[in-house]
């Protein structure tokens, strides 16, 4: 990748998001909007300026360093992924170190929306935390907040099937413990949202 997709101006991101071009995509764009969520719970937290929300302002940026680097790192993931595919194949070691090479790259663009799943769940309940405390005049940034959140949420999740499939279609002996964790943090989402 050559730009980061935070140094983009928004126009000139919206237009790649909606080009032709494969990056940035779903995991990226969750990354993205969720980070832009949490940004949302920040902003009224940070007007509220009231000391005793210190440690949840503190929450939330470390929940930002988790947040954040996911939409950078999606895009690194899937040319990974698109290198693997275009490796050689013309013996059975070859095709046999393209096959492992593939799998490890799914894996990885697997995990890292999983991860990024449970840095928006905590952000959720971060939400959550915030609503109550913040003034009442910016509520409602509080919980657009969170609904951006869970929708970014869902997108990776969405993500995370995609390459669960392909994991399956391998005969992955990584795909059940992926599927595990997926539908645990699915779960959660939906008792968080």
């Amino acid at each position: 990748m050559q730009q980061s997709l935070w140094e983009l101006p928004a126009s000139e991101l919206l237009s790649r998001t909606a080009s032709s071009e494969p990056t940035p995509g779903g995991g990226s764009i969750a990354a993205m909007t969720g980070a832009l969520g949490v940004g949302l719970v920040q902003m009224a937290v940070a007007v509220t300026a009231d000391p005793e929300l210190e440690s949840l302002s503190e929450r939330l940026g470390a929940l930002q360093e988790r947040i954040v680097p996911g939409a950078d790192a999606d895009v690194t993931d899937f040319e990974r992924l698109m290198s693997a595919y275009r490796l050689p194949r013309s013996d059975d070691a070859d095709r046999e170190q393209r096959r492992g090479v593939i799998e490890a790259a799914t894996v990885a663009a697997t995990e890292r929306p999983l991860s990024l799943v449970a840095a928006l769940i905590d952000a959720l309940d971060a939400s959550r935390e915030a609503e109550s405390a913040v003034k009442p005049g910016i509520v409602s940034d509080v919980i657009a907040g969170r609904d951006v959140i869970g929708g970014a949420a869902w997108a990776a999740i969405r993500t995370v099937d995609v390459n669960l499939a392909q994991l399956d279609r391998m005969h992955s002996h990584r795909a059940p413990a992926l599927l595990a964790t997926r539908t645990e943090l699915a779960h959660r989402l939906q008792e968080a949202s």
